[in-house]
């Protein structure tokens, strides 16, 4: 365990590197920011952690936001499509971004539109939402209220179930797809081959109880990760599940705080202010850029090495939440 005085060391356009008085073997960087005070939030990163997606306030309306793409530690503002809302949700290894926005006022018509970013521009797509890119920029999310994917040139998306519910994450070679259906008490988690065929995975077992409901959210090899509700609680807890061997863990004195998951099961989450990685030989604490802050930091993405992990410090104090990159050890 290392236990570090706090350095700064700035960097024009770049990364500006801090380690923090904290447990644990991950230093922890300031992403840059795209312009001087932006307030910026991380929402996805590609497996190799060379595209880090997120979003930042745009000019005027403070309700308008833009895309920010880090690509090699380096900030690119993008406009975003839409009147409010506008959340990236994922990025793939060729710097291609998909994500949601909303469309229309307060006290009009409102819609979700997905929306794409690919080669330095932003526009819409024919599904309701995109949560999931693959390598190949097979989008997956949700239309008309059901799972759905799109394939790039196809007028229109293709259903993966005929109940409600989400597609949320799709593996870099387009084979697996993740998600839920179902609503309330009935949410189940699922997964979709690329030959069409699904199935539910398993509800974890909490307390000696079946719990209430699953979804799935993000896959990574054999492993899939996602949430749980219970009896006792519907805010949701971290879950995970292997594909290949029928394994299902729920972790209960956890919080979700990102839930993504590595090649190795390692999955990111949050325990009282910290991030945390669970599921490994040990539960690995993220470092907080101050520790005197009460806030807690969010872990958003995993590589799959489990090496990186992209998320957003609200410990960064005065400043406010800070975009921010762990770096770990092998």
């Amino acid at each position: 365990m290392w236990d570090l005085v706090a350095v700064v060391v700035t960097a024009v356009g770049g990364l500006a590197a801090y380690t923090a008085r904290e447990t644990g073997d991950c230093a922890v960087e300031r992403l840059a920011l795209p312009s001087p005070g932006a307030y910026s939030l991380v929402f996805a990163m590609d497996p190799s952690g060379r595209h880090i997606v997120g979003r930042t306030r745009g000019g005027g309306d403070p309700s308008d936001l833009d895309l920010v793409v880090w690509t090699d530690g380096r900030p690119r503002r993008v406009d975003l499509p839409g009147d409010s809302y506008q959340i990236p949700e994922d990025v793939n290894a060729a710097g291609i971004a998909v994500g949601t926005a909303t469309f229309g006022t307060l006290g009009g018509p409102m819609e979700h539109r997905a929306w794409q970013y690919r080669d330095g521009a932003a526009t819409t797509l024919p599904l309701t939402e995109a949560f999931g890119v693959s390598d190949d920029g097979v989008v997956v999310g949700t239309h008309d209220r059901r799972p759905a994917l799109w394939r790039p040139g196809a007028a229109a998306p293709t259903p993966l179930a005929t109940s409600t519910g989400d597609a949320y994450d799709i593996t870099p070679d387009g084979r697996t797809i993740v998600g839920m259906t179902g609503t309330g008490s009935s949410l189940r988690p699922y997964v979709w081959s690329a030959d069409g065929t699904a199935r539910e995975l398993p509800l974890p077992t909490i307390d000696g109880r079946p719990a209430l409901g699953a979804g799935a959210s993000s896959v990574t090899g054999d492993w899939v990760t996602g949430f749980a509700t219970t009896w006792q609680s519907d805010r949701g807890l971290p879950v995970r599940w292997n594909l290949r061997t029928g394994e299902v863990t729920a972790f209960p004195r956890y919080d979700l705080g990102g839930a993504a998951v590595s090649d190795g099961g390692v999955l990111s989450a949050r325990e009282d202010r910290h991030a945390v990685l669970l599921g490994g030989a040990r539960t690995l604490t993220l470092r907080r850029l101050d520790d005197g802050t009460a806030a807690p930091d969010t872990a958003e993405a995993i590589s799959p090495d489990g090496r990186r992990i992209a998320g957003n410090a609200a410990s960064a104090g005065a400043g406010g939440t800070a975009p921010v990159l762990w770096r770990c050890a092998a």
